[in-house]
Formats: C-alpha cells, sequence, structure tokens
C-alpha cells in the first residue's frame, strides 16, 4: 500500500534547520528571506548577473531524489540540473556571491518545468515568481563541512569560473539554502549556496 505525499507548506515560510549549528542574525537573515533572492541581492549589491555554468541531463544527488520522492538513481540523464554562479555588484566590479543548482525530473523539464531549458542567462526567479498557482515548502538550511561532497563541489565550480576571486572562497566549508517549488505535483528543487561576503550585505527587508 502506497502513502500518498504529504501536501508542501505555502508560505510564508519557515526556516528549518538540517542541522544544530549556531547561526548569526545576520546569517540568519539571508538563509530565511523569503521571496527571489536575485531580487535581494540586487537591492544589496545593486546589480546582478546570471552566469550559467551547467545545464542539461545529469544524475540527481540522494537529497535531491529524497526531496523530488524519487529514488536516488545514479544513472546520467534521469533528472535535468542547472547550475549558476550569481555575480553581484557594479559593472567592473561585480563579485561572484551565490551559486544556485536547480534539479527536476527529466519529463517533468518538458512538461510543466519547460521554462527551465529556456531560461538561458535569465534568473531562475523570472520562472518561480512569475509563474501562478506555484507553492514553495519551507526553507531549510545547512552548513556544508569543507570535506563534504557537496563542499566540494562548490567551491571547484567556483574555483574553475571564478579564479580571480579566491578569497571569496569559504573554506571553512559554505551555507546552503534550500526549497521545493511545486506545480500540481511537479517539482523542482532549488538549492544556493551563499559565499561568506553575502551575509555582511545589507539584510532582506
Amino acid at each position: 500500500m502506497t502513502t500518498a505525499p504529504a501536501p508542501l507548506t505555502p508560505n510564508p515560510l519557515q526556516l528549518r534547520s538540517l542541522q544544530r549549528r549556531p547561526v548569526a542574525a545576520r546569517m540568519r537573515r539571508w538563509l530565511q528571506a523569503e521571496g527571489s533572492l536575485t531580487r535581494h541581492l540586487t537591492r544589496a549589491s545593486g546589480r546582478v548577473q546570471v552566469q550559467v555554468l551547467q545545464q542539461g541531463s545529469d544524475a540527481l544527488w540522494p537529497e535531491e531524489a529524497r526531496a523530488l520522492r524519487r529514488q536516488p538513481f545514479q544513472q546520467a540523464g534521469s533528472a535535468h540540473v542547472r547550475t549558476v554562479l550569481l555575480w553581484c555588484g557594479p559593472a567592473g566590479q561585480e563579485r561572484p556571491a551565490v551559486l544556485a543548482r536547480s534539479a527536476v525530473l527529466a519529463p517533468q523539464s518538458r512538461l510543466r518545468w519547460r521554462g527551465l531549458r529556456g531560461l538561458g542567462d535569465k534568473p531562475l526567479a523570472q520562472l518561480l515568481f512569475d509563474t501562478p498557482h506555484i507553492h514553495r515548502s519551507p526553507l531549510r538550511w545547512h552548513h556544508d563541512a569543507a570535506h563534504s561532497p557537496a563542499a566540494r563541489h562548490v567551491l571547484q565550480l567556483w574555483q574553475r569560473h571564478a579564479p580571480g576571486d579566491t578569497a571569496m572562497l569559504p573554506r571553512q566549508g559554505v551555507w546552503r539554502r534550500s526549497s521545493v517549488f511545486d506545480i500540481n505535483g511537479a517539482r523542482i528543487l532549488v538549492t544556493e549556496w551563499f559565499a561568506p561576503e553575502v551575509f555582511d550585505w545589507p539584510p532582506p527587508k
């Protein structure tokens, strides 16, 4: 007998920790910020540019598979994944601020979430927050230790695509947050890793 999946919790968002680790108030305000992260970053830094690092068929990470309610198949092609780096600041002074990964089951990337394939260098927020009837799960936050697979993956991408900004690398690990967006059972998981500098910027209102 199968059990129906629990419904997602709509906004207002609730912050849930995946581990017991102290979080400074300045960090918490970013990790639990509702609405579009791109919009918050624009207000804090003046300008946001999207650099697409990877997009296409890929294997789901186990945590992604659980969030999308799918067995963690490890073969390539089980999902459509988009990874971007958000650069913030005035022209000529941009700094890498957030690395974001969006994962959706491959069939849904051609149906409910087909808009993901044609985003190009536009922010994902244009799709998520301009589409009616989307429900968002509670935000979850987590600190990935420097030796963890997720942190190593993020830091490798960061170093490869922003080699001139190695001072921005979160060498003691990296904070991330994640949430699931749902349209009638079609889900996309969005995970965002923050450069440490972001937590010193004016917090979202």
